[in-house]
């Protein structure tokens, strides 16, 4: 009877645990930590012998600031499971936080008794070795975290930070150069190369990185002011530091010719050299050419006002609240407050936007842009002078696919590209569409999809879109939702977890794994060393996709976070980053930003994104770890992140995993992020 009463007991514990567990898991994705920590340290006293309560704790603990508690969990972790090589790692991390580096030493230590070449605590040991200035120690493990994660652009960068300040400049120069190679979108890392560059004497240089800083972060106050002081220092013009991409001759599509092998299908309107909220960009001036010559007419009077012989550049120029016609010679060929429409002169031609420094939108700047279809122009108050391409919608197709997915992916994720994006147009198009007020149905940009006309074109997706004409997602036969991004992570995220996104059955939170190894949710613990390290998962597609999508990293300085916060929200001084409500996928749902005036709630996912530093943030997909000085006043951020985009939908690097590692086709891959959805065959009929 005894026995049978421990066993009872026993039970009642385990069952006690198990609810307890799922309880605290709960407050955690809710964001109530503390009630979150407490729930675990319960569990812990219910399983004397288990030591994963005290580790979840201690990182709700953490992610709430409390890093001495989340410190006192861990040991008391470790006198449960003392040869968990992670679990001496993060008791590290969290003694360097808080600036002590005898401690964290001591604690990295052990993990690489127990592991050699433990990746995190080699990294950890090498910032210890960083901050008692040991040259030697810092560049032996960073190199050694380096062979661990060849592929990571965070170590190239954090290599680089030392080597400036060990005062080795060629090598944070090479060490730069290499993180960029990895992940050109790491802003934090040109803004160093670009201060090399300057004390080098190489202008030029330093111009072109400020310049790309400009790209990804646009208005950052460092690279706007240095643009400026190096202007009178360049050896060339800026136009020739930053030649455009120039359109020289007609493109070939071999072996597939698009016109012949579409049908025809409804006309869409497309806003061109759009903002990053779909609206039109300012344009000053636009310079107009076209291989077979062009025709311009006025849209609601039909009359012809000029032939524009083939090659020659013509231009349209915003004066006087009107669109001004001007030939070669700067002759005005005529004035206009209404749209006009620029045609080529053949079926099968095109219109070209010719770049040059001198137009202010940065679309037609940068590059040569070339479209099938026609182009209507029209002067807009206070704006400049509006673009919109009016074009089939299959043929608009054959220059969104190939700006959304690379075309050497596998051909099978090309072809779901080509599904969601047709669908896409399907939903932005209903009633005038989204951007109705603006004068078209759907813009150029990440806003509604992106799509970079003819001149991206590729053999592979135009096939995709042949091969795919006229299908479209549906649900309970009306259009899905076919939302998607560039990198989930490694997990995709419900869009009812998301503010404002709704609530659709097909859009689940799921793993981004093949079908048949299904995973749980990540307790915190396990969030964190997936977040830190390199997971499988179909995104993580080594030779096809970017590693520096899958994994990144960012650490920005205090200042620097303050300055940009600040920018939106009059929090004063920067004292914290608390992330709270997190969807069962890991992706932050709401931030809190703690200053010396005021605490503010974030909640929606741009916002979370775009004001953790002057770039935005790939995802939110991230953990925060706060670095401070011994006298508790905050150093930096280190920030682990994962993906690239929202996370709903389908992930566009699984689905190319998907296909090129499992041999999934398209339809499987559509199921697998779409579940419950139909492909459906639409007739075009025209109006």
């Amino acid at each position: 009877m005894r026995r049978l009463n421990t066993i009872l007991l026993f039970f009642v514990f385990q069952c006690r645990a198990a609810h307890g567990g799922q309880a605290a898991y709960d407050l955690y994705l809710q964001g109530d930590l503390s009630k979150a920590a407490s729930s675990y340290f319960q569990e812990a006293a219910l399983s004397p012998a288990e030591a994963r309560p005290l580790m979840n704790a201690a990182m709700c603990l953490r992610q709430a600031g409390r890093y001495r508690d989340a410190a006192a969990a861990l040991l008391r972790a470790l006198e449960r499971e003392p040869h968990n090589p992670d679990i001496y790692s993060e008791l590290g991390w969290l003694r360097f936080h808080l600036a002590d580096y005898s401690g964290a030493s001591s604690a990295f230590e052990n993990a690489i008794r127990i592991q050699e070449l433990h990746p995190r605590a080699e990294l950890g040991l090498a910032s210890v070795y960083a901050n008692l200035e040991e040259k030697e120690r810092t560049l032996t493990h960073l190199e050694k975290f380096r062979q661990l994660r060849p592929d990571f652009a965070g170590v190239d960068y954090i290599l680089a930070w030392n080597y400036m300040n060990f005062k080795m400049a060629k090598e944070a120069e090479e060490s730069l150069i290499e993180a960029l190679r990895k992940d050109p979108s790491f802003t934090e890392a040109r803004l160093p190369l670009a201060g090399i560059y300057a004390r080098q004497g190489k202008f030029d240089e330093a111009w072109n990185q400020y310049y790309r800083v400009l790209d990804y972060a646009p208005g950052h106050p460092v690279a706007s002011k240095m643009m400026k002081v190096l202007e009178g220092k360049l050896s060339k013009q800026p136009e020739d530091i930053r030649p455009p991409f120039r359109i020289a001759k007609p493109l070939v599509m071999e072996p597939l010719d698009a016109l012949a092998t579409l049908s025809s299908s409804v006309k869409i309107r497309v806003g061109i050299g759009t903002t990053m909220t779909g609206k039109q960009g300012r344009n000053n001036l636009l310079r107009i050419k076209s291989f077979e010559g062009l025709k311009v007419t006025g849209k609601a009077s039909g009359k012809l006002f000029a032939e524009i012989p083939p090659d020659e550049l013509w231009y349209a120029v915003f004066e006087d609240g009107r669109v001004v016609l001007k030939n070669p010679d700067g002759k005005v060929w005529g004035r206009f407050t209404g749209t006009l429409e620029v045609k080529p002169a053949k079926k099968n031609g095109s219109v070209i936007f010719d770049a040059s420094p001198k137009i202010t939108n940065p679309w037609f700047r940068g590059a040569d842009r070339q479209y099938r279809g026609y182009i209507e122009l029209k002067p807009l108050a206070g704006r400049g002078i509006g673009v919109v391409n009016v074009i089939e919608n299959e043929l608009y197709l054959l220059g969104v696919v190939p700006s959304e997915v690379a075309p050497q992916w596998p051909y099978e994720s090309l072809k779901a590209q080509a599904v969601l994006a047709r669908t896409q147009v399907l939903i932005r198009r209903a009633r005038g569409g989204i951007h109705k007020k603006d004068g078209y149905h759907i813009c150029d940009g990440q806003h509604c999809q992106a799509y970079k006309g003819k001149s991206i074109e590729a053999n592979t997706t135009t096939r995709a879109v042949a091969e795919t004409e006229g299908e479209i997602l549906t649900y309970h036969g009306r259009p899905a939702y076919t939302f998607y991004h560039s990198n989930c992570g490694g997990w995709i995220q419900a869009s009812k977890e998301v503010t404002g996104w709704g609530d659709s059955p097909y859009l689940v939170t799921k793993p981004d794994v093949e079908p048949s190894k299904p995973q749980t949710p990540l307790d915190p613990w396990d969030f964190q060393l997936w977040i830190t390290g390199n997971p499988m998962a179909n995104c993580n597609y080594p030779g096809r996709v970017r590693s520096s999508e899958f994994r990144w990293m960012k650490i920005i300085r205090q200042k620097d976070m303050t300055f940009r916060i600040n920018r939106d929200y009059g929090i004063g001084e920067v004292q914290d980053l608390v992330p709270l409500r997190r969807s069962p996928s890991g992706n932050v749902n709401s931030i809190k930003l703690v200053g010396s005036k005021k605490s503010v709630i974030v909640t929606k996912e741009h916002l979370i994104r775009n004001v953790l530093g002057f770039s935005s943030l790939k995802s939110t997909l991230f953990e925060v770890e706060v670095n401070r000085f011994k006298n508790g006043r905050v150093r930096n951020y280190w920030i682990y992140g994962g993906g690239w985009g929202h996370a709903i939908g389908m992930c566009q690097s699984g689905a190319a995993g998907l296909a090129g590692k499992y041999n999934k086709d398209y339809k499987e891959i559509l199921e697998f992020y779409f579940p419950g959805t139909d492909l459906r065959h639409i007739k075009y009929v025209k109006k």
